[in-house]
């Protein structure tokens, strides 16, 4: 499904996937997995592809080679960086560091797991594994907050005054629907979108009840995106 955040172009593919368009053309692909897009090589090409971390619906050599040209820069964390396609241009994205390509800037942010565990003392995503992403098209803020539970560090976005937050929801290996409230009081985004969910199994979310919710008990406007069919 594809909507527009001012003049920004904004497709959701499912799970984490998403796409990003500026009025110039300039296209930013964050967490691109084939699993969920449909045919990505007839995709406009990626003018920078962000990946998370390394989990393989976060980063996806495939759907990397899908939607790049010789041009892309790729924001990828050090563990991938090995596994980026040749000859693209790469960098680390990492917890409070930036980057800039053609004029736009990427800042990474903490992501990791307080709650939802592995085996009994590990969690699915420890400090360390994910960055989220906060990046500007036509003077629109975006948060992809990779995956991630509520953490204390989301209380300095509020600083970066975040336009459109896209928060995970699915719960099991991030923070449910439920527990997003919390992070949304912390960030205090303009819109959020919820994400990571319905695809993989045990990711799950009433979405009628979460833009209720979102709605009463927040002062953010709730955005339900379908994936793209």
């Amino acid at each position: 499904m594809t909507r527009n955040f001012e003049s920004v172009e904004v497709r959701w593919y499912g799970h984490a996937s998403v796409k990003f368009e500026d009025s110039n053309g300039f296209t930013v692909y964050v967490d691109p997995w084939t699993e969920v897009m449909n045919e990505p090589e007839n995709e406009e090409k990626a003018d920078v592809i962000v990946s998370t971390h390394e989990h393989f619906d976060h980063f996806d050599e495939k759907a990397i080679n899908a939607v790049r040209n010789r041009d892309t820069t790729v924001l990828s964390p050090e563990e991938t960086v090995e596994n980026v396609p040749d000859q693209l241009e790469t960098h680390v994205l990492r917890p409070e560091e930036t980057v800039e390509v053609e004029d736009r800037v990427f800042t990474g942010v903490e992501a990791y797991n307080t709650e939802n565990y592995r085996e009994p003392d590990e969690v699915f995503h420890p400090r360390g594994l994910c960055t989220g992403v906060v990046f500007e098209l036509d003077g629109v803020t975006f948060y992809h907050a990779s995956d991630t539970d509520p953490i204390e560090e989301m209380k300095e976005l509020q600083d970066k005054n975040i336009d459109v937050a896209f928060l995970p929801v699915g719960g099991h290996y991030t923070m449910n629907q439920d527990e997003a409230l919390e992070a949304i009081k912390m960030i205090k985004p303009e819109k959020v979108v919820p994400i990571h969910y319905g695809y993989i199994d045990e990711t799950t979310a009433e979405t009628g009840r979460f833009e209720k919710d979102v709605k009463e008990k927040t002062d953010a406007e709730p955005v339900v995106m379908n994936p793209r069919p």
